[in-house]
């Protein structure tokens, strides 16, 4: 038996069997550009205030009901999900938007500690870009619910999906491009 590296994810719906998308793997200098514009990115995000980065949520929450069809059907295809399971993932994953943008400001301000003459307070900065590795199975939840409290908070989002939902991965970037969200705050490998 001869074994030969991947160069490319395939989609391949496993209802049919049908290869409906090739991507190329990504290489050394993709990688790189990624990283780059990533910090790039994140050097911008992080001044940016909360109040901007929860309306930029609700521009996200937007754009995902805009294809909402789109990226059920996309699900459906990549990993067989039945097609009222893939719509409630997608209405889940807005909603989790909305929900973000409306309480996750208070979550992020600063608070007094106990301490003498209350001299002391904890802060949430933003730390970098996170790089997330995402399962197949709630191939927008998983990722959704990372990258919407992680790009609140002030970081970037690099996302690595996993090999059979390309196709969702590629969508998801769509998405966020329709809402505005400046490039290398998210991207995907």
């Amino acid at each position: 038996m001869t074994i030969t590296p991947a160069t490319h994810a395939i989609s391949i719906n496993p209802a049919t069997g049908e290869q409906f998308s090739v991507l190329p793997w990504a290489g050394a200098d993709d990688i790189e550009n990624a990283l780059q514009l990533a910090a790039a990115g994140f050097r911008d995000w992080r001044e940016t205030n909360i109040d901007y980065r929860a309306e930029k949520l609700r521009d996200i929450g937007k754009a995902l009901r805009a294809r909402s069809e789109e990226m059920a059907q996309m699900i459906t295809r990549e990993m067989g999900k039945p097609i009222n399971q893939a719509r409630a993932e997608v209405a889940k994953s807005a909603n989790l938007c909305d929900w973000y943008a409306e309480h996750g400001p208070a979550m992020l301000k600063a608070e007094p500690t106990l301490v003498e003459n209350q001299q002391a307070v904890i802060e949430y900065r933003p730390l970098g870009t996170i790089l997330a590795i995402m399962p197949w199975n709630f191939p927008l939840w998983q990722v959704m619910r990372g990258a919407v409290p992680i790009i609140l908070a002030g970081n970037g989002y690099l996302l690595k999906h996993a090999p059979n939902v390309m196709g969702c991965a590629q969508l998801i970037a769509q998405v966020f491009k329709d809402a505005g969200i400046p490039q290398g705050v998210y991207g995907w490998l």
